[in-house]
């Protein structure tokens, strides 16, 4: 979740903050009992030394990364100053309005605007060491082990230090926030960092190293206004735009015309050198679950947030408001300063949707923070291109979990396979694909109702022979339904009835339309029934219907495991073969599939328990190689897996979904 803080205002502290507003809808459905295994979790049940850590510089293909200046060196002239208009019409708000406007009860009254929620506890509140990768259950021997270790190497409570500091600003709700920036070095040394998804509306000050219930008078770097604001346009709370949670803001001078940078040093801003760093992250989590209110500081090695552009670190005690932390290398304890590197933020605001204080995320700094970096220097305002369309927008394996069913066919008419995906709150939606190996946008086709809740098996082909693509359904009822043409415009509006409620189609389990006779239609559809039996019916319409049967194989128990099939010309000889997962992981391939019977099968991968945990499979022509035998998996943590030009071995693997994160 979004890690910033809150407390209602009205000339005086009034009452606590809301909620978090982002939830997937429906359930996941796994068949297996625990998710799909990723890459990049760190498994270690010990506290981990790093070893020391080489110079971190700028890339040199940057234009725009910042001089390799010196944090403590002051900036040219204590007089410079930006004359950026500040985005609130705060204009005169100045260092001193901010120091009495922010007074000691206001600053320590921030709470999270997105309450951290329950079940969070089992992080360790502030330390300095790594802390276990993987909470264990709570009062087990387990646990008790390592929170004794943890707390052998933990520092109660951390001072901080004076280039990081506390982000106050008052929203449009009225309520007051709190999150985490640090200065970075600048030519007028008037630049702060800070996360994307922190509000910054109005009444905006920084105050480095902060001091629990201490007035302006009372800090030890003073409190500083903030005069401009300057984000990534493009930034979201999911999606590829997390990517993009970094902010940086210009800071007015003191009374004294001092520059910020000048009385706490600096950061040198620098590119992240991959997603495996050791990093030092200091930050402020609000008062309300660390009651010390005081810094939280962490040296940790990061890995990679699969999927995306970010770094994820696992340290207890990053509660809300810490983000916008600092993920500083080479952190010099000396000066207290490094090369920073990245920012507590990125998917869902820098945190897991289950609130948890251990588990945190960071933008991976590229060209694009540089970019950002020198419109804040230059007093520019921000214009960027639009992003790419992305499937997960709107969520990754969070969201794609709760894709239930899913049909491949041409749907657009345009050559290229496109997905049909039907949710588990009814909703249908068309994803058009680009023919090469991705989509280019979607449709809803419809919205979120119950009546598709009850779609039990979806299959694309072409029964019209109008070469656009149609979608047969079976209900759970035993009723199957043709819709011709379906499209973005005709949706679902041709529908005919091709068996009756109540029919033997109620025992229907995997259904997949292809070209498994001599036509060039994509006409015909295997059925595996729940008895093991499997049937073809060949030149199926509106009007044949299922009157072509041939039963390719009597009932038995082995085919009872046949899961998933996925249907396609994996050959590479226009002769259409079936893909079948197995039960225990298994996957075979049957080539030439015809009312003869399947070819003879190839094992593709012996059993295992990884393909256990394939949910969906669907093929089409998403290379746009003119053969559909491209294959689509959704794995059960919501994970969508692209394999093109797949034949007897799997395809080229590439990631369409990130799975859900963790």
């Amino acid at each position: 979740m979004a890690k910033l803080a809150a407390i209602w205002i009205g000339g005086s502290i009034l009452a606590a903050s809301a909620t978090s507003a982002y939830a997937a809808s429906g359930s996941p459905t796994p068949d297996a009992t625990s998710p799909r295994p990723t890459a990049g979790a760190v498994q270690s049940d010990e506290a981990v030394q790093p070893p020391p850590l080489p110079k971190v510089t700028p890339s040199a293909t940057s234009a725009v990364s910042p001089p390799a200046t010196d944090a403590s060196t002051p900036p040219p002239s204590a007089s410079a100053s930006s004359s950026a208009k500040p985005e609130d019409n705060t204009g005169n708000w100045t260092s001193e309005d901010a120091a009495r406007f922010w007074t000691a009860e206001r600053m320590a009254s921030a709470t999270p605007v997105q309450d951290k929620g329950e079940g969070q506890g089992e992080g360790e509140a502030v330390t300095q060491q790594t802390t276990p990768a993987q909470a264990p259950p709570k009062n087990s021997k387990t646990s008790k082990a390592r929170q004794g270790r943890a707390a052998a190497a933990e520092e109660p409570f951390y001072e901080g230090v004076p280039s990081v500091g506390m982000l106050y600003f008052v929203g449009k709700d009225l309520a007051t926030h709190s999150c985490t920036a640090s200065v970075v070095h600048s030519t007028r040394g008037n630049l702060i960092l800070t996360a994307g998804h922190c509000g910054l509306d109005s009444n905006r000050a920084f105050v480095p190293q902060y001091r629990t219930n201490k007035p302006a008078s009372g800090q030890p770097h003073g409190i500083w206004a903030i005069d401009r604001v300057f984000k990534d346009p493009r930034h979201t709370d999911v999606g590829p735009g997390s990517d993009l949670d970094f902010a940086f803001a210009t800071v007015k001078p003191d009374k004294l015309g001092r520059q910020v940078e000048s009385v706490t040093g600096a950061n040198r801003l620098t590119r992240s050198p991959g997603y495996a760093n050791w990093v030092t992250v200091i930050g402020y989590p609000n008062s309300k679950d660390a009651p010390k209110d005081q810094a939280v500081k962490c040296k940790t090695k990061t890995t990679r947030l699969p999927g995306y552009q970010q770094m994820r670190m696992e340290c207890g005690g990053f509660y809300g408001g810490t983000s916008g932390s600092p993920w500083i290398a080479n952190f010099d304890e000396n000066t207290k300063t490094g090369d920073v590197i990245g920012n507590l933020g990125g998917w869902n605001g820098g945190g897991l949707l289950n609130n948890s204080d251990r588990i945190s995320f960071s933008p991976l700094y590229d060209d694009e923070v540089f970019k950002l970096y020198d419109d804040a220097v230059n007093n520019r305002t921000p214009q960027r291109p639009p992003l790419p369309y992305s499937p997960y927008s709107g969520g990754a394996g969070e969201l794609w979990e709760h894709a239930r069913l899913m049909a491949s066919g041409d749907y657009t008419g345009d050559g290229k396979a496109d997905t049909i995906v039907v949710w588990t709150d009814g909703e249908v939606t068309l994803y058009r694909g680009n023919g090469q190996g991705g989509y280019s946008g979607e449709n809803q086709l419809l919205a979120k109702n119950d009546l598709w809740k009850h779609a039990t098996v979806i299959t694309g082909g072409d029964f019209t022979g109008s070469n656009t693509a149609d979608l047969i359904v079976r209900w759970s009822d035993g009723e199957v339904s043709l819709y011709a043409d379906v499209s973005a415009t005709t949706k679902f509006s041709k529908e005919t009835m091709l068996a009756a409620k109540d029919s033997v189609w109620k025992h229907a389990t995997q259904v997949v339309a292809g070209r498994f006779s001599a036509n060039k239609w994509t006409d015909d559809v295997l059925v595996r029934w729940k008895d093991g039996e499997v049937s073809l019916y060949t030149d199926v319409s509106a009007t044949v219907k299922f009157s072509k049967e041939k039963q390719l194989r009597k009932p038995e128990a082995l085919w009872e495991h046949a899961t998933l099939l996925a249907s396609g010309d994996f050959t590479g000889n226009d002769n259409w073969d079936v893909i079948i997962r197995w039960s225990d992981g298994e996957r075979s391939l049957y080539p030439d599939v015809s009312d003869a019977g399947f070819g003879k099968e190839v094992q593709m991968e012996a059993p295992n328990p990884l393909w256990k945990h394939a949910e969906v499979m669907t093929a089409g022509n998403y290379n746009g190689n003119g053969h559909p035998d491209d294959l689509i998996v959704r794995w059960s943590d919501g994970e969508l897996t692209l394999y093109g030009d797949t034949g007897t071995k799997l395809g080229t693997e590439r990631n369409l979904v990130p799975p859900r994160t963790k």
